[in-house]
């Protein structure tokens, strides 16, 4: 009786010892804190038994992560990837030691949890001077599979960024996963296709106008940074203005789209801004640029412009970062997004009853004249109103809406070429979206069974016919959908 009290009080610290630990690592708390929670524990808590019998500092706090908790998880998730199909993620870190990690991770079903959940599979760590090949990085996946007896045929998709290491058509880690299994859909990173979108637009529009949105708002970020007095002055003009003070933000080209906030920044504090460097006299270069641009007023008309045209790519760019499975819509959101650019500047009639690929959106007889581009309610009024009060001439709005067009189409140009539009699976896994359904045919179910038939197993022709009868039946319940369809958890209806 002694010893199974003694073995349950035991049980009840070691069971306080991993959830402790278990949190840190939930919320990235350095494992250093862990040596402060015993003594921290037995003084706050000296009527617990089991918090004056708490001992577990860093060391047996990194011992209980990497010894059990770690490999019970990684366990639970090979199991799962041994019998479900499932999604490989990586991505290769820019680390500039000796060892590059190509961090490998697993979107699989969890039965448990109802839902689609993302899991750490492996480090794939490489090393030496071609530890950035594809063929040093496949290595380190096929291993990682192989080690855990995972089989390459349950493996649906892979997904990478655009780099030609990866999704090359030879030489790349694609090319040598199809001849593992042909069947892979392996896809680069649609935001980042977006993001690169814009960015060609945004060139497109420097070589008509000279006008680049990117190093303005590299220079007013910079020209703020970390100076206090520069601050204070702004504050002051923003009083002047009767606005509030907005600290300025600061670009990072790398992050996707983050050019939008950063001109939304610069237009919600323009009229101080300007007032405040017209005021100032400096050498400095940087200077010298922003005092040129908010000088021209015409610099005003182009900032409402990216910030309006950004807005198509940033709801876009959003859609495809959401947590939740949307492969299902992507066929019509990346015909919709190009058809809304598509919108702005050509006739409606050049956009009815055609396919993308039918519309001819370089010819100027389809393209609306420059005082009907859809530019932005505010851009608009406010060319209008710098035009009639003379600030800006004719000229200079003439060239802005060449320069509007040329962003417009370059963007068009962009996406259709880089976006996955012809991409089989996309357009047949519409089905999967319980509001499209009654659009879609058994066809498109049949593409899966033929493309995976290991894990889908519908071939004789009595399990074809019950998958019809299935797909039919789907078609025609009755399905109750929540007021916001986007709300609708599709991973549990499936």
């Amino acid at each position: 009786m002694i010893c199974f009290l003694m073995t349950s009080f035991l049980l009840q610290t070691r069971r306080a010892e991993v959830k402790v630990a278990v949190s840190m690592v939930e919320h990235n708390v350095p494992f250093a804190v862990a040596d402060h929670f015993s003594p921290l524990l037995k003084e706050c808590f000296k009527d617990s038994p089991t918090a004056q019998s708490f001992k577990s500092a860093c060391t047996k706090m990194s011992c209980i992560i990497n010894g059990a908790v770690a490999p019970h998880f990684r366990k639970e998730l090979v199991m799962k990837m041994r019998t479900n199909p499932f999604t490989l993620i990586t991505d290769e870190s820019n680390d500039t030691g000796r060892e590059k990690m190509n961090l490998l991770t697993v979107r699989v079903y969890d039965n448990d949890l109802s839902k689609v959940v993302h899991r750490f599979l492996d480090m794939c760590s490489t090393s030496r001077p071609n530890c950035g090949t594809a063929e040093m990085i496949y290595k380190k996946m096929d291993e990682a599979l192989q080690k855990n007896a995972i089989p390459w045929r349950n493996c649906v998709s892979l997904s990478v960024d655009n780099a030609p290491v990866n999704t090359g058509d030879k030489n790349s880690i694609a090319s040598r996963i199809h001849q593992e299994h042909a069947s892979i859909y392996i896809h680069g990173c649609p935001c980042h296709i977006i993001h690169n979108t814009a960015k060609q637009a945004g060139q497109a529009f420097l070589e008509v106008c000279g006008f680049d949105p990117e190093d303005l708002a590299v220079d007013v970020g910079y020209w703020f940074k970390g100076n206090t007095n520069r601050h204070g002055y702004l504050t002051e003009f923003c009083e002047l203005h009767g606005s509030d003070y907005m600290e300025m933000l600061m670009h990072v080209s790398v992050r996707w789209l983050s050019l939008e906030k950063c001109l939304t920044r610069i237009l919600q504090q323009y009229a101080p801004l300007a007032s405040y460097l017209k005021s100032l006299d400096d050498k400095q270069p940087r200077f010298r640029r922003l005092v040129e641009a908010f000088s021209d007023p015409i610099t005003e008309v182009y900032l409402l412009f990216f910030q309006a045209m950004f807005q198509v790519f940033s709801t876009f760019n959003l859609l495809l970062q959401r947590e939740k499975s949307s492969i299902f819509l992507l066929h019509d959101e990346m015909r919709g997004f190009i058809r809304k650019l598509l919108s702005k500047f050509l006739k409606p009639a050049a956009l009815q009853h055609r396919e993308l690929h039918e519309i001819c959106f370089k010819e100027p007889s389809n393209q609306l004249p420059g005082e009907k581009l859809v530019i932005g309610f505010t851009t608009r009024a406010t060319l209008n109103r710098l035009l009639e009060a003379g600030d800006v001439t004719p000229q200079q709005v003439q060239r802005f809406q060449q320069a509007a067009v040329a962003f417009l189409e370059r963007a068009v140009e962009y996406a259709i070429k880089k976006l996955p539009m012809k991409e089989p699976l996309i357009k047949h896994a519409m089905f999967l979206d319980v509001q499209q359904r009654a659009e879609c045919g058994v066809e498109d179910a049949f593409y899966f069974v033929d493309r995976f038939p290991e894990l889908l197993p519908y071939n004789g022709p009595e399990e074809r016919d019950k998958l019809i009868e299935e797909f039919l039946d789907y078609q025609s319940m009755d399905i109750a959908m929540p007021e916001d369809p986007a709300m609708f958890d599709f991973e549990s209806f499936w």
